[in-house]
């Protein structure tokens, strides 16, 4: 399906929407952008931090990503669940604060650097992204954090099994043709090099799918920080702040998912509830209901009718003079017009209702090929024609009343005028006064 001239309006349709969605992205843009240059700024600060008794705020740091990770898990924000997950684990091997395992017992020590922690996890947080973790059920979340523990510790285990062999080999291939190792001014090993080289354009791949992945972003730039210039401070900060992007990032995508409506990107029926609760004063209210929209449904498919629908949304949430666009349900859109009377919004709904009603939608109908009824199941189409159909919708203004804030009342008055509009012949706009 294609709108309005074709393939390039659905594109820009599409590109609307991308754009909206980043929108709601800039707090954790802002936040991701704060925490690295914290970071590199203390870590490379002249003043002396270390006197900071650093190692006494391990505990508060465990217990406060313990928290998130239980957080994370009732959120079923998966993906921050693991990330905050492994950032615990980290500072634990880092500090050695698991019972019995000491610095001074090397039988029992787990790891003894923890770069190859910091360069796993570095590794490992795009693939993460990039795989659809499951998060609608706990108990597979559970397994999936187990799971991505294992890989990150087995691929920890590796690294720090292979950094010097390959380091030795590179330097050897580089003497042999008389040329002198670059990675000796360099911070980092020739695997270190690798990994957070292909990490950082999997990660590139990721932002360029959403802007909301920026925070996946910082924390492998928290994380490769902490790698070049190791020190207790520089774990934890990591921990500290990478903690805060996956709390931060887990509120602002559960709240988006909360009010926002999954189909169209624009506010929910919640957000006008809790919109409701806010405004006061005088108002208008405009409830909107695409006309014919069960038979459009039914004779072209459910995947042309949630085109129309965000086609429909996506014109409503441009409207102009203040208008707050929500998604009521189903095919129904309300309209919040804050300070304003009828008579302020009267010729913007009007202006509204002919755009819609003078937008083209081209629609791809299939035919299908009549065979036997033994043939019925491999069915296939035959052919492809395309038609020109145009969508339209009722529209009912009503005000808050004098006197009176009450925002079920007014809705109610606009449904009653969208009653109007669709006895009074559809396509048209009627009002409560």
């Amino acid at each position: 399906m294609t709108f309005g001239k074709g393939i390039e309006q659905c594109k820009q349709l599409k590109i609307r929407r991308v754009m909206s969605a980043n929108k709601t992205a800039l707090p954790i843009i802002f936040v991701a952008i704060l925490s690295v240059c914290l970071m590199f700024l203390i870590i490379n600060s002249t003043t002396s931090l270390l006197s900071f008794p650093v190692a006494s705020l391990v505990p508060f740091v465990c217990i406060s990503l313990l928290f998130i990770i239980i957080l994370n898990l009732a959120m079923r924000q998966a993906l921050t669940m693991y990330a905050a997950s492994i950032i615990a684990f980290i500072t634990i091997s880092h500090f050695y604060i698991i019972p019995g395992l000491k610095e001074t017992t090397e039988n029992l020590k787990i790891v003894t650097d923890s770069k190859p922690l910091l360069l796993s996890f570095i590794t490992l947080l795009p693939i993460f992204g990039l795989i659809k973790i499951p998060a609608h059920k706990i108990l597979k979340s559970v397994i999936y954090l187990f799971g991505s523990l294992v890989a990150w510790g087995s691929f920890s285990l590796l690294i720090a099994t292979l950094e010097l062999p390959i380091l030795h080999i590179v330097e050897r291939a580089l003497s042999g043709i008389g040329i002198k190792s670059p990675f000796q001014n360099l911070l980092l090993s020739p695997l270190q090099f690798v990994l957070v080289s292909i990490s950082a354009m999997a990660l590139v791949i990721l932002l360029i799918k959403s802007l909301h992945n920026i925070y996946l972003f910082a924390i492998a730039s928290l994380a490769t920080l902490a790698m070049v210039y190791m020190s207790s401070l520089s774990i934890i900060l990591f921990a500290i702040l990478g903690s805060v992007l996956c709390l931060f990032s887990a509120i602002i995508t559960s709240r988006n998912m909360a009010f926002n409506d999954e189909l169209t990107g624009i506010p929910g029926r919640r957000s006008l509830t809790q919109y409701a609760q806010e405004i006061s004063g005088q108002f208008a209210v405009v409830m909107i209901d695409i006309d014919f929209f069960k038979n459009f449904n039914d004779k072209y498919g459910h995947d042309a009718g949630d085109n129309v629908i965000k086609l429909v949304a996506s014109r409503i949430a441009k409207t102009g003079n203040r208008g707050r666009a929500f998604r009521y349900g189903g095919e129904e859109f309300t309209l919040v017009f804050d300070g304003k009377h009828i008579d302020d919004v009267r010729e913007t709904i009007e202006d509204l209702r002919v755009q819609l009603e003078s937008y083209p939608m081209a629609i791809r109908v299939h035919n299908r090929s009549q065979k036997s009824a033994s043939e019925s199941k491999n069915r296939r189409y035959s052919s492809v024609k395309q038609e020109i159909v145009k969508v339209t919708c009722s529209f009912g203004i009503a005000q808050s009343s004098l006197g009176s804030n009450g925002f079920k009342a007014a809705i109610k008055r606009a449904d009653s005028a969208l009653y109007k509009a669709k006895k009074g012949g559809r396509n048209c706009v009627r009002t409560i006064e």
